[in-house]
């Protein structure tokens, strides 16, 4: 797997992994403290207590960066629940996972009117462009190429990161890194967006096919807002992007349901894109 969508706990990250990290840059022993206090998660006590053993004063740089990066990836990627103990591990939801360059390609074709998704050529050339530079209000896309909003009070990227991505210019409020979030207020806006954006999506393709109607419009949405279980066969709608269509309908459907499900949950979204990963520029 190469990029990860996971749902988290909101509050959880607003009142724990946000402040946190945040006070981490210039006070690691500090936050760790901090953070005990409020965690009933026996592993990531334990990592807490590991780098405060060895902690000098000052900020990231004085705590080891292996326990670091552990306790980073259970607090920003698991699912989190507040109990007489302190926030603990909740049982595990299920998430996304797929080929980073295959989920972004999904993404941009349900969030950017004119990406050329039927054109291999140049729709390779937008995701290379937008990995390196992510841009603002692409909703899932954005997320999913590491942009942070809201604007964060931390280099993401200083906290952690996979593959060495990120920029952090407070004073254009722009940072972007191999991860991102997005709080559940977010999410539940793009669930309210995603019939009009995928009508869109038809309405282009019906278009580029250069069709009255397409026969299998009704059944292709229903699929993709969750309204019907399986997929259609293809006979018209998306017929012309060759053998990858039926692949490529499937998997937007997949990740659809990610958002839908985080939104009925109030749940924000994490993601991650995996070491091991590999862009061609």
């Amino acid at each position: 797997m190469d990029v990860v969508l996971r749902p988290i706990n909101d509050r959880f990250f607003h009142e724990q992994v946000l402040p946190f990290l945040s006070r981490a840059m210039g006070d690691a022993s500090g936050a760790l403290e901090s953070l005990l206090d409020a965690l009933g998660d026996g592993q990531s006590r334990m990592l807490c207590e590991r780098m405060l053993s060895t902690a000098l004063p000052g900020g990231l740089g004085s705590v080891d960066a292996d326990p670091w990066a552990d306790l980073v990836d259970r607090l920003a990627f698991l699912s989190w629940k507040e109990s007489p103990t302190g926030w603990e591990v909740g049982s595990d939801q299920a998430g996304y996972a797929d080929a980073w360059d295959e989920a972004l390609h999904l993404a941009l074709m349900l969030e950017e009117p004119n990406y050329p998704y039927w054109d291999t050529r140049a729709a390779r050339e937008v995701r290379d462009g937008f990995r390196f530079r992510p841009l603002a209000d692409m909703g899932l896309a954005s997320l999913l190429a590491g942009h942070w909003d809201p604007f964060p009070e931390f280099p993401p990227d200083r906290v952690f990161s996979t593959q060495g991505r990120g920029e952090y210019f407070p004073s254009e409020r722009f940072a972007f890194a191999d991860w991102a979030w997005r709080p559940a207020r977010a999410v539940a806006h793009w669930q309210v967006n995603l019939p009009r954006k995928l009508e869109r999506l038809m309405a282009r393709e019906q278009e580029r096919m250069r069709l009255p109607s397409l026969p299998e419009r009704d059944e292709v949405l229903a699929y993709w807002l969750g309204k019907q279980a399986q997929p259609p066969p293809l006979t018209v709608a998306f017929s012309g992007l060759g053998p990858r269509a039926a692949g490529w309908m499937r998997e937007l459907g997949t990740l659809t349901a990610h958002i839908r499900r985080a939104a009925m949950g109030k749940q924000g979204l994490a993601a991650l894109v995996t070491k091991g990963t590999s862009v061609r520029i």
